[in-house]
Parts: C-alpha cells; sequence; structure tokens
C-alpha cells in the first residue's frame, strides 16, 4: 500500500468540495449494483393486504426509479377485516415498535386504516350527529395510533393512503339473485346505501383527514376517492342508475363523480365473483403510482430536489448542429441527440455534494432503447454553460464538459412513464457548485433509438435532480474511478492531504476544487 501526501493549503471550507481523481491505464466500468433497503413500512386492513401480497408498493418503487428502495410488511402488520382498535392493541403496538427497531432505514409509513369502522358499523339510518360521532372516533384513534408511530422514530413521516369509491350498487344489483354474492350482508347491514351515500361518508372522512395532514408536518394525505373512476371510465353504459358512460382520464379529481361507483373493471375479480370493495391488482398498482407522484417521489429525495429550468435552458442539441426542445437522447437517421439541462443551483449551501442522482421519465421511444446499453450512455457536467450561453444551441451537443463518465443507470425505461434513475459518478460531483447554474448534458452516441423524457411543463414529471449535502467520499467512485480501497485523511483540513490506497495501474491523481481548478496533479 503506497501513500502519496501534498501540503495543498486550501481554505477549510473550500476543502469539502476537493475530490481525488485516481485516472487509471485500463479504466473500468462503474460496478451497477444496489443493495435495495426498506424505507416503508406498510400497516393496515385488507388494503395493506392486498398490497402486500400483490407486491404492489415495490412494483411501483421500481416504475419510479427507486430500484434501491423496497417496502416492508407481514401478517400482523397487513391483516383483512382490522380496525382502528385493533392496532391499539398491545400486541400490534409491539410489532410495529419491533420491526422498526429491526430496520432502522424505514422512514415512510403507509398507512391503510379506518374502512372497516365505516363499513362496519355505519348505516343509512345513522342521524348526522352519529355519523359524526363515528367518524370522530375513527378518527380519534388514527390519531393515537399515529402518535405512537411518530414517538417510535422520530421524524418518521406517515402517509394515510386513504380508499377509492366501493360499487355495492352495480356489481351486486346487477345480479339476479343478489343475497348470493359474499358481500350483500355487508350492503344490507348497511341498508343498501346508494352511490352518492356511500361515496359522501368516504369524501367526509376523508377531508378530516386532509385536515389533520395540513395540521401535522410528518402527515401526509393524497385525497383519490375518484381516482379509479379517472383511470379506468365509464366505458360501457352503468347497469343501474344514474347509468351512462364517461371516457377515462376525464373525471375530475379528486373526488371524480360521487354519484357514481369505481367501475366495474378497477375491483378485483375472483373469477366467480367480482368484489365490491377491493381493487384489482392494476387498481392498486394505480393507487400506489398516484401516491408515487404526489407525495412518495419527491418525499423519498435526499437533501434538496431540484426541478430542471424550462424554456430555452432545456432541450437537446444534435451532431449535425440542430436543436429541438423536447428532451431526446439516442439516434435518429445517422443525427446523435443529447439531452441539455439546466438547473439552479446558486440557492446550495456552501458545503459538499456527496451524492447526486438524475431522475428522468420516458415518455416516448423510437427504435432500439439506448438506455438498454448503459454502457454507451454518457453523462456530462459543467458549472456554468455548456457553450456560450445558458440557451441550448447547435454547440452544446459537443462543446467540452468540465467532466464526463459513464454513470450507472436504475430504475426503467422499459414503458412510457417509467423513470430512470441516473446515479451522477462521484467524479463528477466538484462541478455542482453554488456559483452559478448547472449544466447537465446525457448522451447516448450510435444508440439506433431515440428516448424522449417528460420536459418540465407538468412539475410531477419534470427532471429532478436529487442532492445530498456532506464531504465528498472516495469510496465507490464510478466511471474511470475505482477507488473502494483509497482513503482520504484528514477530512477536514486546510493543510497536508493524504492519499492511501493501491497504486497498481494508476495513472495520475488530479485533486480538484468546485470550480474545476486543478490544485495538484501527480504522475506517475
Amino acid at each position: 500500500m503506497d501513500t502519496f501526501s501534498s501540503n495543498i493549503n486550501v481554505p477549510m471550507k473550500h476543502f469539502l468540495h476537493l475530490i481525488a481523481a485516481i485516472l487509471f491505464t485500463h479504466a473500468a466500468l462503474a460496478q451497477c449494483q444496489e443493495t435495495p433497503q426498506p424505507r416503508i413500512l406498510l400497516l393496515g386492513d385488507s388494503w395493506a393486504q392486498f398490497m402486500n401480497t400483490d407486491n404492489t408498493l415495490n412494483s411501483a418503487l421500481a416504475r419510479w426509479g427507486y430500484t434501491n428502495a423496497r417496502f416492508y410488511s407481514n401478517s400482523v402488520l397487513s391483516v383483512n377485516g382490522t380496525q382502528t382498535a385493533d392496532f391499539l392493541t398491545p400486541a400490534k403496538l409491539s410489532e410495529i415498535q419491533t420491526r422498526l427497531a429491526q430496520y432502522p432505514s424505514i422512514d415512510f409509513v403507509h398507512l391503510s386504516l379506518g374502512g372497516n369502522d365505516v363499513l362496519g358499523n355505519w348505516d343509512t339510518t345513522y342521524t348526522a350527529f352519529q355519523t359524526d360521532s363515528l367518524l370522530d372516533s375513527v378518527y380519534v384513534r388514527l390519531v393515537t395510533l399515529i402518535d405512537f408511530i411518530k414517538q417510535q422514530r422520530p421524524g418518521i413521516q406517515i402517509l394515510w393512503s386513504g380508499y377509492a369509491y366501493p360499487n355495492f350498487g352495480e356489481i351486486i344489483g346487477e345480479l339476479a339473485f343478489p343475497s348470493s354474492h359474499p358481500f350483500y350482508a355487508t350492503w344490507a347491514n348497511m341498508s343498501f346505501p346508494t352511490f352518492t351515500q356511500l361515496n359522501g361518508i368516504l369524501n367526509s372522512y376523508s377531508d378530516a383527514m386532509d385536515t389533520l395532514a395540513a395540521n401535522d408536518p410528518q402527515v401526509s394525505f393524497v385525497k383519490a376517492t375518484g381516482l379509479m373512476q379517472y383511470v379506468y371510465g365509464q366505458t360501457t353504459p352503468l347497469g343501474v342508475p344514474p347509468g351512462g358512460t364517461y371516457l377515462p382520464f376525464t373525471a375530475p379529481l379528486p373526488e371524480g363523480y360521487p354519484d357514481y361507483p369505481s367501475p366495474k373493471g378497477s375491483m378485483r375479480n375472483y373469477g366467480f365473483f367480482r368484489d365490491c370493495f377491493h381493487l384489482s391488482p392494476g387498481g392498486y398498482l394505480a393507487l400506489a403510482d398516484w401516491h408515487m407522484q404526489k407525495f412518495y417521489h419527491k418525499a423519498m429525495m435526499q437533501d434538496t430536489a431540484l426541478l430542471a429550468e424550462g424554456g430555452l435552458l432545456a432541450g437537446s442539441s444534435s451532431s449535425l448542429s440542430n436543436t429541438v426542445p423536447q428532451l431526446q437522447v439516442g439516434t435518429a437517421n445517422a443525427e446523435d441527440w443529447s439531452v441539455i439541462l439546466s438547473f439552479n443551483t446558486t440557492t446550495l449551501p456552501d458545503t459538499g455534494i456527496a451524492a447526486a442522482n438524475l431522475f428522468l421519465r420516458r415518455s416516448a421511444l423510437t427504435g432500439t432503447n439506448p438506455f438498454a446499453t448503459p454502457a454507451s450512455v454518457q453523462i456530462g457536467i459543467t458549472t456554468g454553460s455548456l457553450g456560450i450561453t445558458a440557451n441550448v444551441d447547435a454547440n452544446d451537443h459537443s462543446a467540452p464538459a468540465n467532466a464526463s463518465a459513464s454513470p450507472c443507470i436504475f430504475g426503467s425505461t422499459a414503458s412510457d412513464g417509467d423513470w430512470v434513475r441516473i446515479e451522477i459518478p462521484s467524479a463528477l460531483l466538484p462541478f455542482i457548485g453554488n456559483d452559478s447554474i448547472t449544466q447537465i448534458r446525457i448522451s447516448a452516441p450510435g444508440s439506433g433509438g431515440l428516448l424522449t423524457m417528460s420536459d418540465s411543463q407538468d412539475p410531477d414529471f419534470a427532471p429532478v435532480l436529487d442532492l445530498s449535502y456532506g464531504p465528498l467520499l472516495t469510496t465507490g467512485l464510478q466511471g474511470d474511478v475505482e477507488s473502494d480501497n483509497w482513503v482520504v485523511y484528514p477530512n477536514p483540513t486546510s493543510g497536508p492531504i493524504v492519499l492511501s490506497g493501491n497504486t497498481a495501474g494508476v495513472t495520475g491523481i488530479r485533486i480538484l476544487d468546485l470550480s474545476g481548478m486543478s490544485k495538484r496533479t501527480v504522475r506517475n
């Protein structure tokens, strides 16, 4: 083991931005592997149980780029038929406590609870006072459970997932012998509520949870009672009043049409009967996808999530000196295209960037997917602008960046709407500074296909730069850096820096500051 030391007098605040770029004669490709960690604790009633058995949250996480995250649940935490009171028993509370202690990486709880309290206790003969009393008692028990969870893990985030409208009236009402349906007794015990009556109760209770979330920074709720109507539509006439049809993606969110049920096609089908309250696997995935879009995708990011700038600051530049406002990467008609993105990093604190990930959403694909061969993808970063100005121009495709490398790529671009997560190599992190904007270029020359990404028009789908603050680490450097056995010390320092590691194959060591200036270069 050889060491290198040098008296590099660097101001203390800038040392956090230093990184050793270790250049090998035969550059090794990045080891693009990750170990998924549990980040979401799933608990609650049958809706949680179905999402557990269907693996719903993991599918949604992967679709949104989080292949490094998982949910955890079990047969004690997600149980069919449970009510709020069941989760306040010592056994349930102990299990929650045990699993939170077992998995310190969990920082979210996905809570589905309260639906059985309503379906099992309310009926149409209730007065307004009785209805309010029932909903208030469920609310109080939920708050008690939430407070217990917060005590076990300070700072943890709880998402109450809520419910979509049920469909008793159509599914049971269309049968020749309605009483033969397994859910007939449930509907009868509520005195056969209409769609409007039952949907109204669900919306009232959802509004109460919305108020709770608005007043508790650790609790979130994304109302989606009409989501199944929005996703599936009523494409054939409803066989019971009010009848009629509506197209997919036309029902107004979040409540849709309160006088209609969730469409029959969104409900779980067991072959010999269709459920009245539980969603199909596709329905639950649509619900999880909505929660990713409106909450998890940004909430699960690290210290800062920056949306890409729009307008002239984003677009694509080609090998034939053409530009388009769309975000497209790859090759079409022998013309290579690069995505150019700008991020306003001027508000970042004066500290180092320890890790960075770029999230992009596929909107279209022609030909071969360029991301299907990750080794062909290149990412370049420049502090400031690639060209003469920050606007996307014809020179940006070939303009030199401060640094470029082959990144690790996770997530998925298999289908439109999928998200890819590009892990920015550590050697590029020093060029994400707060002196000016930061521009990023993604290229995949000669790929044989063109991949188009969502732009910044809709913030839910805009490119996102996810940043973690802290001292730059030498472990895990990627691209043409292989540094698993290298260390840098002391850190921080304004005096000598010692690099210690195996120098076999090393042609040189270069230390850069945040502006890209070389503080020291040593060659063998």
